[in-house]
Formats: C-alpha cells, sequence, structure tokens
C-alpha cells in the first residue's frame, strides 16, 4: 500500500475557508487506470487530497479507517463478482462514500452497479467536476457523522406484537456501539413481558420499578444505581423482574428517566412494546424518531392504521412515524408498495427475514455482529442506524435518479 499527498496550489471554494483535506483509497483495475484516476485527481485544488492506493485486491477499510471516498475500479468482463466487491470490512464508524469508475457507463452498466452497492458512478478516468462533486459530497458526509454532540432518543413501537420491535431495539442498540461508539442505554417499557433482558441474556438486579419513589428526585446518581451494564453492549434500564411491580410504574417516572438518560448517554433507545399508555404517550412526545415495526401481513397494517388514527389524534408533534419492515421478504403478497399505500407513509427501512439469524441472537444471547450467518440483516440494521444517526448525510447521499431507482437498500 502505497499513499501521496496531492498538494494542490488553485484557488478554494468560496466560504470554505482552509481547503477540505480528504483521504481517498484507490481500488480495483489495472496499475495504468489507477494511475490515470491519480492523474485525473489532480486537477482538483478546492479539495486536498491523500490518495492511497490499494492495489487489485479486495480492499480491507479496517487497516485505513480515515478513508472518506473509496474508488472501485470495475471491470465489466467480471460484473457477475461485482456485489462481492462491495462486500467491504470497515472499522467502527461511518463508511467511506463508494464510488464505482466504469470505464463504459452504459446504462445497463450504470444500473449493475449501483445494484451492487455503488453510492455514485463515474467515468474511468473520471471528469473533474464529477470527481469534485462526489468528493464533496464524501467530506460532508464524514464531517457529519464525526460531528459531536448529536444525541437522540429512538422509541419503537407495534401494537400488533410479536413483530420483532424487541430483537430490532437490541440490534440497533449495539449497532450505535459497534458503527459510531455511541454510549447508548436500552430502556425495556414492555413492563409485563420484559423482553429486552432476555434478549440480552443478563438477569438485572434493579429496574425502572426502583425509581417509583416520589419522594427522591430522579437524577444520574439514582439512575447509574439502577441501569445495567454490559460489558460490550448497550446499557439497559429494565423492566421489573416481577409483573405485580409494573403497577409502580408511573408516566412520570418514565418521563424523568427518559430526559436524565438523555444526558447521560448519546443515544437512548426505547421499547414501547404493543400495550399503548400514558407512559407510551410520554415517549413519544421526548423522541427525536419513533419507528413503528410491522411486518407484511394484512392484520399488521391494520393494527398500523388503527394506531396512526391514535398517533394522528394525539396531535403529538408535526412529524410522522417512521415505519420499519420487519421480516421482509420480496416476494410476499403484501408489497411494500402496498403498505405505502395503506397506511399513507413510505417505508422508511427494512429487515429482511432470516429467522435463522435471529433465532441464534435469541438462544445464545449473541448478538448479529459475531453471528457470521447474519450478514443480510446485518447490513439493513447498519443502514438504519446510518439513517438516524446522520440523516442530513443521507439526503447528500442521493446523487442521481439510478441511485433512486436501483439502489438495492432502502
Amino acid at each position: 500500500m502505497s499513499s501521496a499527498p496531492l498538494q494542490g496550489s488553485g484557488e478554494e471554494l468560496a466560504g470554505l475557508g482552509r481547503r477540505t483535506r480528504l483521504r481517498v483509497g484507490l481500488a480495483g483495475g489495472s496499475e495504468s487506470q489507477r494511475i490515470a484516476v491519480r492523474e485525473a485527481l489532480a486537477h482538483i485544488r478546492e479539495i486536498e487530497l491523500e490518495i492511497v492506493d490499494l492495489g487489485d485486491e479486495q480492499p480491507v477499510l479496517q487497516n485505513d479507517p480515515k478513508i472518506a471516498l473509496l474508488a472501485l475500479l470495475l471491470d465489466a468482463a467480471e460484473r457477475e463478482r461485482w456485489p462481492a466487491r462491495f462486500q467491504i470490512p470497515h472499522p467502527n464508524g461511518p463508511l467511506p462514500l463508494i464510488v464505482a469508475m466504469l470505464p463504459d457507463r452504459s446504462s445497463d452498466l450504470i444500473q449493475a452497479a449501483l445494484r451492487a452497492g455503488a453510492d455514485d458512478v463515474l467515468g474511468l478516468p473520471p471528469a473533474p467536476e464529477d470527481a469534485l462533486r462526489a468528493l464533496l459530497r464524501a467530506s460532508e458526509m464524514r464531517r457529519r457523522a464525526e460531528r459531536p454532540g448529536d444525541k437522540k432518543v429512538c422509541s419503537l413501537v407495534s401494537v400488533s406484537g410479536g413483530r420483532g420491535a424487541s430483537s430490532l431495539t437490541v440490534c440497533l442498540g449495539f449497532a450505535m456501539r459497534q458503527l459510531f461508539d455511541k454510549r447508548t442505554a436500552l430502556v425495556d417499557l414492555d413492563l409485563q413481558a420484559a423482553p429486552l433482558s432476555v434478549l440480552l441474556d443478563v438477569e438485572p438486579e434493579h429496574s425502572i420499578a426502583d425509581l417509583a419513589d416520589p419522594t427522591s428526585p430522579i437524577d444520574s446518581i439514582r439512575l447509574e444505581s439502577v441501569v445495567t451494564k454490559l460489558n460490550s453492549g448497550p446499557a439497559l434500564l429494565a423492566a421489573p423482574r416481577r409483573i405485580e411491580h409494573t403497577e409502580l410504574v408511573f408516566a412520570a417516572t418514565v418521563e424523568a428517566a427518559i430526559k436524565v438518560l438523555h444526558d447521560m448517554f448519546d443515544v437512548v433507545l426505547v421499547d414501547c412494546g404493543s400495550h399503548l399508555s400514558e407512559s407510551s404517550v410520554v415517549v413519544f412526545e421526548n423522541s427525536d424518531y419513533l419507528l413503528y415495526i410491522l411486518d407484511q401481513s394484512v392484520t399488521a397494517v391494520r393494527a398500523a392504521q388503527r394506531f396512526l388514527d391514535l398517533y394522528n389524534s394525539l396531535g403529538l408533534k408535526e412529524g410522522q412515524p417512521h415505519l420499519i419492515v420487519n421480516r421482509y421478504r420480496s416476494n410476499e403478497a403484501v408489497t411494500l408498495g402496498q403498505i405505502e399505500t395503506a397506511l399513507h407513509l413510505p417505508v422508511f427501512a427494512t429487515v429482511p427475514f432470516d429467522e435463522a439469524a435471529f433465532k441464534e441472537m435469541q438462544t445464545t444471547g449473541r448478538d448479529l455482529w459475531t453471528i457470521s450467518t447474519a450478514a443480510n440483516v446485518r447490513r439493513s440494521i447498519e443502514n438504519l442506524t446510518r439513517k438516524l444517526i446522520t440523516p442530513e448525510s443521507l439526503e447528500l447521499s442521493k446523487p442521481s435518479l439510478f441511485s433512486r431507482l436501483f439502489g438495492s437498500n432502502r
């Protein structure tokens, strides 16, 4: 591996002040093709570039987490291998913008590259104006992803029950740690079933019921004493160990706990379960995101309609819940389009059906990042996590009509 900075001396973009510095990886193709790309990028003066030649082998970004844009030089004769080229091991933290470079930018090859996983497609060698556009997007994505101080509360709910809301809560908790190293707390408000401690394979000594004493204010010291810490995963504010103790948990307790957790952690994920209560409404009011979980069944869609009717009647916020279709299968009778038409909302994300992966997670207490067969589910959870953490970056990463029409993931 070799690297060489390109020290440009041209004018800076208006308003940028000091020039942006960006690390770019080149992989695939022949040595002469990679040299041609380097020469094309040398004409860009608005950004100070450091080019890393990763050779013609499969890139492994764990060795270089600072790469913000990865250019994959693709051979049209090997297009059946393209999807594997985009299965790139990467470090904890934001992924780079991945750009496919093609010697022939025919419509057919562009569609194939986008389906394989490319964020954008450029010519080989790239035109300077196209390359600059991609570099600016990569720089903005990395800047926003690394911006400190962004704290979020995200609640998950599904009134039909049994749609995987609790499993997704746990998966998102681990993804926040794995991808962005976020201090993450899970709150189990499915008080009677108490699924989160089961999925995490822990037996908490304390629970949210320990905060019920109205004579003592809920502060960080009290919360610290009742939160269950995991060695390599998110913290947990557990549901009561006994069902009769759920009667001790009032909406005021939940609201105070959520607000203090928001101060203590970067991300708070609340599993609201399937039973709506005053506590649920308090959580919705304090959430930056409300994820409604459903599958492709008629009963789940009908239950979602009932929930949305209630949510709209409460007039909580201007924003609408985000629909997450769990256990998604492309050949189901109920399609994504039909769900969107019935609920008058777009599907925010899908999580593919993988019974084996979720069964292993539930029976062993292992997370998706230690289950080798869970690659498709893991990738969808990671994509959803990035949407929640860096929504502005994702808006910037929609460069073309082709990307929207032919992208393989929502």
